[in-house]
């Protein structure tokens, strides 16, 4: 019986097949992008079977774990252990450091990757890598660079590193990107070191050698092998999968949410179109259990026929976006998409879910459709909202608005996901709510053409089928409410952005970093008259990592969080590895949870890998490689901008979503609202009404339909953004301007409007002719 409705129905399940088919395909490729976005093993690092790694920590609230580097001492104790395991050929301690070639006095190449661009010689060496020219570093300034560089054996090449300026010496080329220097040279730019990689003697076995390491290294480590490598990748490029992840896991959070919502109110639609047709089944002795399989199996079967090429078009068009995603920086460089085959499995399992839970409580109010209904000769709609339709909107309503009456209470990182779903769960409520507003807003929108036929046509059209103007609003009232709540919310907390960090620069002029480098050298910060502050990160003896600043203190500045006082010794280990013991001067409430203020001298002395953000000037500017003069306005637009871009993407991409559903179910609604309402258009054109009045009725319903979206869809986005708004004021401590979307809730308005008057209007005379 499925199958054959669907033959003789199948217009009315193309609008469904196309939402399931782009929705599953959509899941497909986000999760094929998420599972090529694991860590991935650094290139210097993939010829070593087994990586020895340093005493690891995992924050208990969650979150990527730490490597405390080895001091020298435990370093050079652990290097010889290691090699004479048997079956060991080499332990090799791994110091990445920053390192940028200077062209015309200004660094060139990806800045992000520069930062672990710097290598020593031995890495390479113990990878049996072999030389394309020349012959391996052998003293401080040797280097050898990618034969892709085009600098020949012998030719001097300007650099710039974290210390400053340098001229080096190109004493050989190799196939492989990054500059190698001798062992010394990396052990004094780069902090300690946080991976061994071992190399293996000829027929060695990885497995039994990795089985002895453990007895060797005690609480100085852990075996890695195989996959498990990928924790050796630099902890930017981590960062930067960790905010693809964001993005591929929120586009398939909306995606779901927008697909099941929009299938479930064409379903629901649609099922009040054959309502007729259903009693008949009914009346002829169909059981209402029937009706629901026979409902569920047409979505089953829709779901199947969209999802399987759903799943498969997602999954072979996921590889084009891995430069996308590197170029936008999403992915680190070297970022590729292989064939994963559970992503499109999961995604059609997914899509098939999604067509169910869209049906089901449509089908289970069809399995109720009287039988006398196969009788009735009126259009109206006798009752818009049933009994489960009000509760459950009722419900949703109450969720809604519990989850925005605990916002005053709750932490300012809490605050964001509370309004997102507390938003989209009154979205959903205000969906299912729709039919009992439809009446109120249709007659006071109508009220000044009252008197004319067609503004009597449209309001008496639209009071009595309020469950069809309800249809077409709750896409629109998504797509508004997502629009609305989302880029408003950005929008406000970039003034939010602008208002704080442009309160703590009191000075006009900043010396910052260029846009092709990742920070300030310390020759090119100590140039520069005026403050600076030098990050790093300093460790307890629990490994347990804290956010240290170099600045111009005579002690250990705490944050309360830290539980120390006045006069405590506390041991920290530097980057270096080195553990000294700092007494505490001062506990100060204005640092951030878990961080630290230390001496510039000491903290730069101990992490001599560290660059420096930002120098606040107290002169005029000195021209320095990687260095230049921004005003302070300048710099925190510039700052704000980049963190921007990302989340630009981010609203794109799922606003592309909602607002594509919106279309695609606007669409599919009005279409067959119109070729429902043949037998009304006859009646009309037979009582003397012209083509075009008849299209003016439609189209103004459309519209109309597009209007109680839009109030619903703000009714629930403003409030919200208000909402956002205060938690971003109590977050900085200071007013904040609510910025309203004006432009975007335009532009998404007047689609569906455009949308909307198009698909009612098209079928319109195909109609009127046939049916005559």
């Amino acid at each position: 019986m499925s199958l054959a409705m669907l033959r003789y129905r199948w217009s009315s399940f193309f609008g469904t097949f196309l939402a399931l088919l782009l929705g599953v395909a959509v899941l497909s490729g986000s999760l094929s992008l998420w599972a090529a976005a694991q860590p991935r093993v650094p290139d210097a690092l993939a010829g070593a079977p087994i990586l020895v790694a340093a005493p690891r920590y995992d924050p208990p609230e969650g979150g990527f774990p730490t490597y405390r580097p080895w001091s020298d001492a435990e370093l050079g104790r652990l290097t010889t252990a290691l090699a004479a395991v048997p079956g060991v050929a080499a332990a090799v301690p791994d110091r990445p450091f920053y390192v940028q070639r200077l062209v015309d006095g200004a660094p060139v190449g990806d800045h992000r990757d520069s930062l672990h661009s710097g290598r020593s010689w031995s890495v390479m060496a113990a990878q049996q890598y072999r030389m394309r020219s020349g012959a391996a570093p052998a003293r401080d300034g040797d280097v050898v660079v990618d034969a892709a560089l085009g600098v020949p054996v012998g030719a001097t090449l300007p650099v710039v590193t974290a210390a400053g300026p340098a001229t080096w010496t190109v004493t050989g080329t190799v196939d492989q990107p990054g500059f190698y220097v001798a062992d010394a040279t990396a052990a004094s730019l780069s902090g300690g070191a946080r991976f061994i990689a071992l190399t293996l003697a000829p027929r060695a076995d990885a497995s039994d050698v990795a089985a002895r390491l453990p007895a060797v290294l005690g609480e100085l480590g852990g075996v890695l092998t195989g996959d498990a490598r990928g924790a050796a990748e630099p902890e930017r490029d981590r960062g930067t999968r960790w905010i693809g992840a964001q993005l591929i896991i929120a586009t398939v959070f909306v995606g779901t949410f927008v697909a099941i919502f929009v299938v479930a109110s064409t379903c629901a639609f649609a099922v009040s179109q054959r309502r007729r047709e259903l009693a008949l089944l009914r009346a002829v002795g169909a059981t209402p259990g029937q009706v629901r399989r026979m409902l569920l199996g047409e979505a089953l079967l829709v779901a199947l026929a969209a999802g399987v090429p759903g799943a498969l078009l997602g999954a072979a068009l996921a590889p084009l976006l891995a430069g996308p995603f590197i170029a936008t920086g999403l992915e680190p460089t070297g970022f590729r998409v292989g064939f994963t085959w559970w992503a499109p499995a999961v995604a059609l399992g997914i899509g098939l879910v999604v067509a169910v839970l869209g049906v089901w409580l449509s089908a289970r109010r069809a399995g109720k459709v009287p039988p006398l209904d196969a009788l009735r000769v009126a259009a109206a709609e006798p009752r818009p909202m049933t009994l489960a339709r009000w509760l459950t909107g009722g419900a949703l309503l109450l969720l809604g608005a519990g989850l925005a009456v605990l916002l005053p209470s709750s932490t300012a990182e809490q605050k964001p996901t509370l309004v997102l779903a507390s938003a989209m769960v009154l979205l959903v409520s205000a969906a299912l709510l729709a039919p009992v507003v439809v009446v109120p807003v249709v007659r006071l929108v109508t009220w000044p053409a009252r008197r004319g036929a067609t503004g009597l046509l449209v309001r008496e059209g639209a009071r009595v089928s309020a469950r069809r103007v309800a249809g077409t609003a709750a896409p629109v009232l998504a797509a508004v409410g997502f629009a609305v709540l989302l880029v408003g919310t950005y929008q406000t907390a970039n003034e939010a952005v602008g208002i704080e960090e442009s309160a703590k620069i009191p000075e006009f002029a900043v010396a910052a970093r260029s846009g092709d480098s990742p920070g300030l050298s310390e020759a090119a910060t100590q140039a520069q008259p005026g403050r600076s502050e030098l990050p790093s990160t300093v460790y307890l003896a629990s490994g347990r990592p804290l956010d240290a600043t170099g600045t111009k203190v005579d002690g250990l500045i705490a944050s309360p969080s830290l539980g120390w006082t006045a006069g405590d010794s506390v041991p920290l280990r530097f980057a270096d590895g080195v553990v000294l013991p700092v007494t505490v001067a001062a506990v100060s409430s204005e640092l951030a949870e878990d961080s630290v203020q230390l001496p510039r001298g000491l903290v730069r002395a101990h992490d001599p890998a560290a660059l420096t953000d930002v120098v606040y000037l107290a002169g005029d500017f000195v021209p320095s490689p990687g260095a230049q003069r921004m005003t302070s306005r300048s710099y925190v637009e510039r700052e704000a901008a980049e963190e921007g871009d990302l989340i630009q993407l981010f609203l794109t991409v799922l606003l592309g979503i909602s607002v594509g559903y919106t279309a695609l179910a606007v669409a599919n609604t009005l279409l067959m609202a119109t070729n429902a309402r043949r037998p009304e258009f006859v009646t009309l054109s037979r009582a003397g009404a012209t083509t075009g009045q008849t299209a003016r009725v439609v189209v103004s319903e459309a519209l109309l339909a597009v209007l109680v979206g839009s109030l619903l869809g703000l009714a629930v986005a403003v409030p919200a953004l208000f909402e956002a708004r205060a938690g971003l004021q109590d977050e900085i401590g200071a007013a904040v301007k609510l910025v309203m979307p004006w432009g975007t809730l335009a532009a998404v308005v007047g689609a569906c409007a455009v949308l909307a008057a198009v698909a009612s209007a098209l079928p319109l005379r195909r109609g009127v002719s046939r049916a005559m």
